[in-house]
């Protein structure tokens, strides 16, 4: 992303000026006053540099220079970035921040920088008050492969709170032995952000245990020091992956993205999945 220019008080940075102006009209983000009436809470929030959480947020309405944002090429193969996208041009506050106070880059950094939990819980908000109430899903039975459409009302939808752990402590059942013979167990696993979603997003289209690879490399470190790779990772037991897919699962937070479907056609009932992209 390219840097903003700097700003002289001299009458020569007129241009530069200009050339500023035209960058925040093409990205579209809000560096006025927030406009927003209501306020609404993330369920964990951002914390800054100096430890402060930022759980409030403002945001205005999607408008017709959003949706054609949202259907530039390089974006339509990355529904992910189009979720940090719209954040970015929609929200107008997050706690005391503001894209003002916060500048382009930084502001969309802080963006990108929010757990995946808060940042689908925004989204969610954001739909309602532009879109709607109500979220149209489709689904195929898996018992007699009919195709449905369920008709869901935002508020009906499972906010599942934030547990408190920015941090969760691991030890893996079998461990990774290094070269040295080292068995390798204990180790801090992190929550994911929508940076991380945004790079897993293309792999995982491709290739779903890769895509797990990556997404466990980039969380996991282990408390002894060694360095954990993609190539340490896929070397770890199925067993001992599984491990990590389960306690991460067991933190995660925000929109529950899965609804119970009832099949009209055989009258059996199914879990029925969903994601983010739904909400647009």
């Amino acid at each position: 992303m390219p840097k903003l220019p700097k700003l002289n008080k001299d009458a020569g940075s007129f241009s530069e000026k200009e050339e500023l102006a035209e960058e925040l009209a093409e990205r579209e983000i809000n560096l006025g006053e927030d406009d927003s009436d209501e306020v609404f809470n993330m369920p964990c929030g951002y914390t800054d540099s100096d430890g402060v959480v930022h759980k409030t947020f403002t945001f205005r309405e999607i408008n017709g220079k959003d949706e054609e944002a949202m259907g530039k090429g390089d974006l339509k193969k990355n529904s992910s970035k189009v979720v940090s996208l719209l954040l970015s041009r929609c929200v107008t506050s997050i706690g005391t921040i503001t894209p003002k106070s916060a500048g382009v880059k930084k502001w969309e950094e802080i963006i990108k920088s929010l757990y995946v939990g808060d940042q689908d819980y925004m989204l969610l908000m954001l739909r309602k008050i532009s879109i709607g109430d109500e979220i149209e899903l489709k689904h195929e039975c898996p018992y007699c492969k009919q195709r449905l459409t369920s008709i869901v009302n935002v508020d009906e939808l499972e906010i599942i709170p934030f547990s408190g752990n920015h941090k969760i402590d691991f030890e893996l059942p079998r461990g990774y032995k290094d070269k040295k013979g080292e068995v390798h167990k204990k180790g801090v696993m992190r929550l994911p952000t929508g940076l991380d979603r945004e790079i897993l997003s293309p792999l995982a289209k491709n290739n779903m245990a890769r895509a797990n690879t990556v997404m466990l490399t980039r969380l996991c470190k282990f408390s002894d020091g060694l360095p954990i790779t993609d190539d340490v990772m896929s070397d770890l037991s199925t067993n001992d992956r599984r491990y990590l897919n389960s306690i991460l699962e067991a933190n995660i937070f925000g929109v529950k993205l899965e609804i119970e479907v009832e099949c009209d056609s055989c009258g059996e009932t199914f879990k029925g999945n969903f994601n983010v992209i739904n909400f647009m």
